[in-house]
């Protein structure tokens, strides 16, 4: 029995030993195996892209890539044109009637003021010989005439014509101030138009009995101050001079003839 154990034991060292190497070989083998082989890896060459010249003659053309445009519309606008302004040349005062601009009735017998543009039209004033107006309105073409509406200055507006094509009833050449067939009015620079060799009686009051102050001659001026105030069937006014020394009360007319003519 010895004996047999004895023999043994050569085989089971022999068995051990062998198990041991395996067992070595496997613990040197796991690194090669988890990563990889051990001989040396080729170094990488990287080759250099040329820089393209433009001026070498069949150089390769650098393909860019391709962009689609994109059309993107503007919102449309419908312009409106703007009207041209019209404009009305307004004339020179004096060469013209134009509404705004004042005009002198030029008419021998005076001129009518009507109602409205028409011979048929009411009668409102006959306006002076001489007489300064304004224009308000017109000019309107009717029957012939033309016709403005005009303002006397003493609140009294109508329509009268400027002519009949031979004479001139209405003109725009105002020129200097001169007497006008008219009554006078408060603040009024009046002229004594009495017929040549006839002086104006000045009285204290209004009436022909007043106390007499003085007599002046035809062509005097003076300023209307107050009035008027009918009395003996005339109109009386109150006048003054330029230097206010001399003051009175004077009949304006006797409906025949203009002793005072307000100056326009």
């Amino acid at each position: 029995m010895e004996n047999s154990e004895t023999s043994l034991y050569p085989i089971i060292y022999g068995v051990w030993k062998l198990r041991m190497l395996a067992l070595l070989a496997l613990i040197w083998l796991l690194p090669t195996l988890a990563c990889g082989s051990f001989q040396p890896r080729p170094t990488p060459t990287f080759t250099p892209i040329p820089i393209e010249d433009n001026n070498t003659a069949g150089a390769q053309e650098t393909l860019q890539p391709t962009v689609t445009p994109t059309l993107i519309l503007a919102p449309s606008f419908t312009e409106t044109p703007t009207p041209t302004p019209t404009f009305t040349e307004t004339p020179v005062p004096g060469s013209a009637l134009a509404v705004g601009q004042p005009a002198r009735v030029t008419a021998p017998n005076g001129l009518n003021l009507r109602s409205q543009a028409s011979s048929g039209g009411q009668l409102i004033i006959q306006l002076g010989t001489g007489q300064l107006v304004t224009i308000l309105e017109g000019p309107v073409e009717t029957e012939g005439y033309t016709w403005w509406r005009l303002e006397d200055g003493q609140g009294n507006s109508g329509w009268a014509a400027d002519g009949d094509g031979e004479t001139e009833w209405l003109s725009p050449r105002v020129g200097e101030a001169q007497p006008v067939s008219r009554l006078p009015q408060v603040g009024d620079r009046v002229l004594v138009t009495m017929d040549a060799g006839i002086q104006l009686t000045i009285r204290a009051l209004p009436g022909r009995d007043a106390p007499l102050v003085t007599r002046v001659d035809p062509g005097t001026q003076f300023t209307v101050i107050n009035g008027p105030q009918t009395v003996g069937g005339l109109n009386w006014y109150q006048i003054r001079s330029d230097d206010g020394r001399l003051e009175g009360w004077a009949a304006a007319g006797d409906g025949n003839n203009r002793w005072l003519s307000p100056l326009e």
